[in-house]
């Protein structure tokens, strides 16, 4: 036999109320968001681009990152960028012979210092990390009098490198007796001292 009473549902017992707390020590303890503070020692202060190359059978190489369009590191406000650079290819690992900064530019809000290294040809390479390919020609970015380059490609930034690579192994006897082997295959580039692309 059925109850056709309609069923009342059961009420659970009151719960007592927790008091209202307070965000605000755990606010004070995080502090504002990153965004809004002018000034931290531990914010990158700009990014590191490195352009790692070698020659190998007179033929220059970019060790080249396999999932991105060039390597590139933070630079805390705390490092010296030359030693980060050098820092970095300990992780690969690849033993550098020269590393000199070569041009800046200012992309999506941030500035991008560039590095070339020359590394010594390593006899192999962590997997997923670094693809070795030939080096390629490529026409400078030029920008106007007072206004720089729409667009940079990075070969384009690898093309000035080699250029103002070619002009330190005439200019600078220190980089010229750590790089003999490159006389020749830099004779093809012209040179160029530092400038800024952007």
């Amino acid at each position: 036999m059925s109850d056709d009473k309609p069923r009342i549902p059961r009420r659970k017992p009151p719960q007592a109320q927790q008091p209202a707390r307070s965000h605000q020590p755990l606010i004070e303890t995080m502090g504002p968001p990153i965004s809004s503070v002018l000034w931290s020692a531990s914010v990158v202060v700009q990014t590191l681009e490195i352009l790692t190359v070698e020659v190998v059978d007179g033929e220059i190489r970019w060790l080249k990152p396999i999932h991105a369009d060039s390597l590139r590191v933070g630079l805390p406000i705390s490092g010296k960028p030359g030693e980060v650079v050098v820092g970095v290819m300990s992780w690969f690992p690849l033993t550098p012979r020269v590393a000199h900064s070569t041009s800046w530019r200012y992309e999506e809000g941030r500035v991008i210092l560039t590095y070339i290294v020359v590394v010594e040809p390593p006899e192999s390479l962590a997997p997923n990390s670094l693809v070795v390919i030939p080096v390629v020609r490529a026409n400078i970015a030029r920008g106007e009098a007072m206004a720089p380059p729409t667009a940079i490609d990075v070969n384009a930034v690898l093309e000035h490198a080699l250029r103002h690579l070619a002009w330190l192994v005439k200019d600078d006897a220190t980089i010229a007796a750590a790089l003999p082997d490159w006389l020749a295959v830099l004779s093809a580039y012209t040179p160029e001292p530092f400038r800024a692309l952007g």
